[in-house]
């Protein structure tokens, strides 16, 4: 067979006698493989439970998690022996002497292009005009919309270009029992046009879509789980009818490192290049959150251009009047209404509530303080042991978050629980 697949920049060639890998520099798409030393015998997969199942096949071994399920920097996953390709890696694989041999390369690390924009609302109008950019390309194959509004300055840009494009779209934005942004999306997507629709996920539709997201992201970061449970939420409970669905998250972590406007003493510059390293290996920028339902998540504050221009731009500027991402509130007065352009700055998970009461549900169901952890790793170590036996299960839903449950809960996670060489 032959065939290629590409997302994000990352590619992967297979041919009878060859298979090329080759993963760009965000990282975005995670990419496992682990080898056979005897033979080169290799797996190679997207999804770490089928990957880590189907080593554990081919070499006869138990498959075992780390000890440290969260995001790794480097090449580690989450499972011993399975590596997660690093960013700008290339693999080539070719059958040699009844053996497959393994050319591996990595490609230069990508230069930081120079410091162009030193005036603040120079800086805000050129991330400005290449979020427009990627606007176009994500809509240039789509007839209509969706996009999600928190009611902040960064998803309101996105919603106002959307809304400038032309194309028919809608706009959302998510709430839960614990929290949300309703007034606040709804002032956004008024001042641009465009119709909302508020969403209401249940506690029950939050943690359904917990082995979705931890499937998805191939660690247990608590923090990370909780920004991508809702969009998994959202695309599976089908509140939109649109396939493309834009987001403004990226915004923060490329403009001001995630700090607050409490926080951005300080190098704000390695504060961005620390939480943009970070991305290339947490997934959390994935295309599988939505894809399981058919949905396109789309993230333009993580297009190329829009890169470029941020690390383009002089880091002072970036605290114009004393607050983060004051280039881009600057430039986006042209757009949206003063006060969305200037809105104080709130986490993904925290204006939906999830940052605060996601663990503490979590802990409820379980009876085990820090439970969260445990249910997240016991997720994991379920999907492998179903993989092994059938690779096309999914073991998402309900079903699969109350089964990690009710292993917490009866302390049988103890087998779970994984030492480098193997499991107790």
């Amino acid at each position: 067979m032959t065939f290629a697949v590409e997302a994000a920049g990352t590619s992967i060639h297979l041919e009878p006698d060859r298979v090329r890998v080759a993963v760009s520099g965000q990282n975005t798409t995670p990419v496992y493989f682990a080898a056979e030393a005897a033979t080169g015998r290799f797996v190679l997969g997207t999804d770490l439970p089928t990957t880590a199942a189907a080593f554990a096949s081919l070499t006869g071994t138990a498959a075992a998690l780390r000890d440290d399920i969260g995001v790794h920097c480097g090449p580690l996953s989450s499972v011993v022996g399975v590596e997660r390709l690093e960013h700008l890696v290339e693999l080539d694989l070719r059958p040699e002497g009844g053996t497959w041999q393994c050319t591996r390369t990595r490609r230069s690390e990508l230069v930081e292009p120079p410091i162009r924009f030193h005036d603040a609302l120079l800086a805000g109008e050129a991330q400005v005009d290449a979020l427009r950019v990627a606007i176009a390309d994500a809509l240039s194959t789509e007839k209509n919309a969706g996009v999600l509004v928190s009611g902040g300055v960064d998803s309101g840009l996105v919603a106002a270009l959307v809304a400038e494009s032309g194309t028919p779209a809608t706009a959302y934005t998510i709430g839960t029992e614990w929290g949300d942004e309703y007034e606040h999306a709804a002032e956004a997507a008024r001042a641009v046009g465009l119709d909302l629709r508020r969403t209401a996920l249940g506690a029950d539709d939050i943690v359904a879509a917990l082995p979705a997201t931890v499937r998805a992201f191939g660690h247990g970061e608590p923090e990370t789980i909780a920004i991508g449970v809702a969009l998994t939420a959202f695309c599976r409970g089908g509140y939109a009818a649109e396939r493309l669905l834009f987001t403004g998250y990226g915004s923060d972590l490329l403009n001001s490192g995630m700090a607050t406007t409490d926080e951005i003493d300080g190098d704000i510059g390695a504060k961005v290049r620390e939480a943009m390293h970070r991305t290339r290996y947490s997934s959390e920028f994935t295309w599988a959150l939505g894809d399981g339902r058919g949905h396109r998540l789309t993230h333009p504050y993580w297009h190329p251009g829009v890169l470029d221009a941020a690390l383009a731009t002089d880091p002072a500027v970036k605290t114009f009047r004393g607050r983060e991402k004051g280039h881009l509130r600057l430039a986006a007065r042209a757009l949206l209404p003063e006060d969305v352009a200037w809105r104080r700055k709130t986490a993904i998970h925290h204006g939906n509530g999830l940052g605060a009461n996601l663990s503490r549900l979590i802990d409820a169901h379980t009876g085990v303080p820090g439970g969260t952890a445990l249910v997240h790793r016991a997720l994991l170590a379920s999907q492998i042991a179903t993989a092994v036996h059938n690779p096309l299960a999914s073991l998402t839903g309900r079903e699969a978050y109350d089964r990690a449950v009710a292993q917490v809960a009866g302390g049988s996670h103890q087998h779970l629980i994984s030492v480098e060489g193997g499991t107790r």
